[in-house]
């Protein structure tokens, strides 16, 4: 599982918007700017061209959509190792082991004022926890193996996700979960695509090639 953080800059090509008029391609733009350019379309054209990687599936998830999705499986325990203090997200939170859902569970994967140096590669570090943490627990609860619950979840994240046309049938959902079920959940590696400081901006960060060519 690989995460792109939203400061990174990168070429931008020219996408379709959802009204079919193009976008033109730019040499070096933020990447969470591909939503506004052309929506998921454009974010899913810009990472397969950076990483020369084909994409099949894509899908936006709502802030609302975290919220349901979480309370379905009856939240998720994560781990906060120093605390988190966050007045934009509203967390105050002791550290410790505690079960996220509802409200709570979006913040803590919102907040970034709270860990790290207060940039988005802390933040990062929160969604890829929640992200392991969510997935073991489908694992050990065995609901990749239960197609009446993977069926009832399937149908809860596609009434709150923004899916590709492949992916707007329940049953796809159900076949790439029948799929990677098996997969050890040792074998399922969280990592954070690889990137430095961008030198003319301190607050954003450039693709790191080399490190990129061998992460490939």
């Amino acid at each position: 599982v690989i995460s792109f953080p939203r400061d990174l800059m990168i070429p931008i090509p020219s996408c379709t918007r959802p009204d079919g008029s193009t976008t033109s391609a730019m040499s070096k733009q933020q990447l969470n700017s591909t939503f506004s350019y052309g929506g998921l379309s454009c974010a899913v054209k810009t990472i397969s061209e950076l990483t020369g990687q084909n994409i099949p599936f894509a899908a936006s998830v709502t802030f609302g959509g975290v919220i349901q999705i979480t309370d379905a499986i009856g939240g998720v325990d994560v781990c906060i190792a120093n605390g988190i203090r966050d007045p934009y997200t509203g967390i105050d939170w002791p550290a410790g082991t505690r079960n996220v859902q509802g409200w709570d569970a979006l913040q803590f994967l919102r907040t970034r004022h709270g860990v790290g140096n207060g940039g988005d590669l802390g933040r990062i570090s929160n969604q890829q926890q929640y992200m392991s943490r969510l997935a073991n627990k489908l694992k050990s609860q065995d609901v990749l193996s239960n197609p009446a619950t993977l069926y009832k979840l399937a149908s809860t994240a596609l009434r709150n996700v923004d899916p590709s046309t492949s992916l707007t049938n329940p049953l796809t959902l159900v076949q790439i979960a029948s799929a990677v079920k098996d997969v050890p959940f040792n074998e399922i590696v969280f990592i954070q695509y690889p990137t430095y400081t961008d030198p003319s901006n301190p607050n954003r960060v450039v693709p790191d090639r080399t490190d990129a060519d061998t992460l490939w």
